[in-house]
């Protein structure tokens, strides 16, 4: 059964592309955007990713 970690970014609109792609490339997997329009950074991204098992 995999274990996983998550995490949490607000993000601004203009920055998502670069930041998503970037966090992607380490393995994290978006999971769900909260869009919080009264924020500077709007976008609260949640995402996952598999904890390596260390045999």
């Amino acid at each position: 059964m995999s274990k996983w970690e998550y995490k949490t970014e607000h993000l601004a609109g203009q920055q998502m592309d670069n930041q998503l792609n970037f966090l992607g490339g380490d393995g994290w997997e978006l999971v769900q955007i909260i869009h919080q329009p009264d924020e500077d950074y709007p976008f609260l991204c949640i995402m996952k990713r598999a904890i390596k098992r260390r045999d």
